[in-house]
């Protein structure tokens, strides 16, 4: 028996294929609306929905909402190439966030003789005070 692609089984039921065939053309959308943005836009929106000639785009923020405004004009040409009949190219802002990815936090080298005034200083100070466990870490972190 051999390996059969996974749309042959998504198109086996009516539903089924409705949905991708919506989802085909979200893609068309989408890699048509990529091909006239500016690089700078691509990462902080995207197409949302294609459903009876209107395009709904999400924008990260208001400021970007406004700069896909503007390009509104090209975009529903571009959109109108690919997916066919435009109407209306809406733009919506759905906060989106990345992952972010924590920096490295750099090593901070200290002399001698500022750890043992830290320390010294340190010890002097209350067991439970917060100071003192801030100082301790710093000191244990460089």
């Amino acid at each position: 028996m051999s390996a059969r692609p996974l749309y042959v089984h998504l198109e086996a039921q009516d539903a089924l294929t409705r949905l991708t065939l919506h989802a085909r053309l979200i893609s068309r959308a989408q890699r048509a609306y990529e091909k006239f943005l500016p690089p700078e836009l691509i990462q902080v929106s995207r197409v949302l929905n294609v459903k009876q000639g209107v395009v709904v785009i999400s924008a990260s923020s208001g400021a970007v909402a406004h700069r896909l405004k503007q390009l509104l004009p090209s975009a529903r040409e571009a959109l109108r190439e690919s997916v066919g009949e435009v109407t209306e190219v809406r733009v919506k802002v759905q906060a989106y966030d990345p992952p972010r990815v924590n920096a490295a936090v750099p090593h901070r080298p200290v002399s001698d003789s500022a750890r043992r005034s830290v320390v010294s200083g340190a010890a002097a100070m209350d067991p439970d005070s917060p100071l003192r466990k801030a100082l301790e870490r710093l000191v244990n972190r460089s």
